[in-house]
């Protein structure tokens, strides 16, 4: 591209934005390129040009004219990814066991992560579920679908399951935010321990921990609990848009903490008056469920939970400070992905011991806070068929950006997973309901 194009597009971006803004829009597109090629080439193993394609590139059109400038390169042996534009470089890190790290420098330790997993023979698609399973992965007018894997379970068994290439059963997708619900098991799982209590004050807490550091504390509520963050209620004036300079993006592209970023917001409201969606409440979760262990929070998931499961490969990344990033970093297969919903049905009828008894109610059952009812404690409901009409309204769900959902349907005994990479409706409402329409009868 020419020089003069260069700089007349710099032109616009810098008018539009206002110079102070232009290194945030900058920071948040390469940080986003580099970190998402990153986790996709060393963690999925999956290839650079079809996440190019099919994520990155499509994502940076409110770049405008800049979006052509946007660049990559892919140190192999650094294990190292690096995006530019205009000059501004973001560089995320490959370090194994946990994954990638936007922004971490050289001396990050790296851990020996386990080999992926190799595809075994698919289990296919029944007779009677072709034609639901094909709609699912067909193409509306445009595109943007880009359904990549859906699996079925029925009474504890794989009945369907289809991908669409290069993703295989043993391809680790990403969970975005999927990794909330796990979070919301995860502290569950240290309250069954007796290390950890949804009423833990937050304030108080981080005054313990931080009393050099009033901001990180200073103008939080003293009613702030962690069952607050959990249930999305705690009144910050946290603000999530995904636009550039919000506090979500800044989070996530920009901060080096990024629990830090949502607890130095202040309120906007009081503590569980409201339920509004943010990121930043369950990195905060994520910070104090960390503080309760005893060894490296990868090795705690692997031998806690992955093994307990049977799941084949987990990898949750961390932050620069190396807490792990709860709202939306995590990979698992999607065999695993339909092993953790089993887990969270068998869990709602007391069948698993790792959770205290009666949590996945707990969890499942909105708060006040919480007007059209369709948020719990880290996972989404379908009270009053709010997401899915046509499917039963007691179902339970982890969902992520792109089209990510594990579905739990218990009068049915159903675990469905989707993913993909969408920009456009997923269409779980009719698979859903197409489903239960086949496999409804439990008896």
């Amino acid at each position: 591209m020419k020089k003069s194009v260069v700089i007349s597009a710099l032109v616009v971006v810098l008018l539009l934005l206002g110079i102070n803004a232009a290194p945030m829009m900058l920071g948040i597109a390469t940080g986003y390129t580099a970190k998402q090629l990153c986790s996709t080439h060393f963690v999925a193993e999956l290839p650079d040009q079809f996440i190019w394609d099919t994520d990155v590139y499509p994502r940076m059109e409110l770049m405008g004219p800049l979006r052509p400038l946007l660049s990559y390169e892919v140190d192999e042996p650094g294990r190292v990814v690096s995006s530019s534009l205009l000059g501004f470089t973001s560089t995320a890190r490959y370090l194994g066991a946990t994954g990638c790290t936007l922004n971490a420098p050289e001396t990050a330790d790296y851990v020996v992560p386990r080999p992926n997993g190799t595809a075994q023979p698919d289990v296919g698609v029944p007779d009677y579920l072709v034609d639901l399973v094909d709609e699912a992965f067909s193409e509306p007018t445009g595109g943007g679908r880009n359904t990549l894997a859906v699996l079925v379970m029925h009474k504890g068994e794989l009945i369907a399951e289809r991908y669409a290439a290069p993703v295989t059963n043993a391809t680790p997708m990403q969970a975005w935010s999927m990794n909330k619900s796990l979070m919301a098991t995860w502290v569950g799982m240290q309250v069954n321990a007796g290390r950890l209590r949804t009423d833990l004050p937050i304030k108080e807490s981080l005054q313990a921990r931080y009393l050099d550091r009033p901001e990180l504390y200073e103008s939080l509520s003293d009613d702030l609990s962690l069952e607050h963050f959990m249930a999305m209620s705690t009144g910050l004036d946290f603000e999530e848009q995904y636009t550039p300079g919000d506090d979500v993006t800044k989070m996530l592209y920009r901060a080096d903490v990024a629990w830090e970023v949502p607890v130095m917001q202040g309120h906007m409201d009081e503590p569980g008056n409201l339920f509004r969606y943010s990121s930043g409440d369950t990195n905060v979760v994520s910070y104090f469920w960390q503080q309760t262990l005893t060894e490296p929070y990868w090795q705690w998931i692997d031998t806690r939970f992955s093994q307990v499961l049977g799941l084949e490969d987990l990898t949750a990344e961390p932050d620069v400070s190396g807490v792990q990033i709860g709202s939306s970093y995590l990979y698992m297969t999607p065999r695993d992905w339909l092993k953790v919903g089993e887990f969270w049905r068998q869990s709602l009828v007391g069948d698993q011991t790792l959770l205290p008894e009666g949590w996945m109610n707990y969890v499942t059952t909105p708060k006040p806070s919480s007007v059209r009812k369709d948020y719990g404690l880290g996972f989404w409901l379908n009270n009053d068929g709010v997401a899915f009409p046509d499917a039963p309204e007691n179902l339970f769900y982890a969902g992520g950006n792109s089209g990510q959902f594990v579905v739990v349907l218990p009068d049915q005994e159903l675990v469905v997973v989707r993913l993909g990479l969408s920009r456009v409706h997923e269409g779980m409402n009719a698979l859903l309901a197409g489903l239960v329409e086949q496999l409804g009868d439990t008896d």
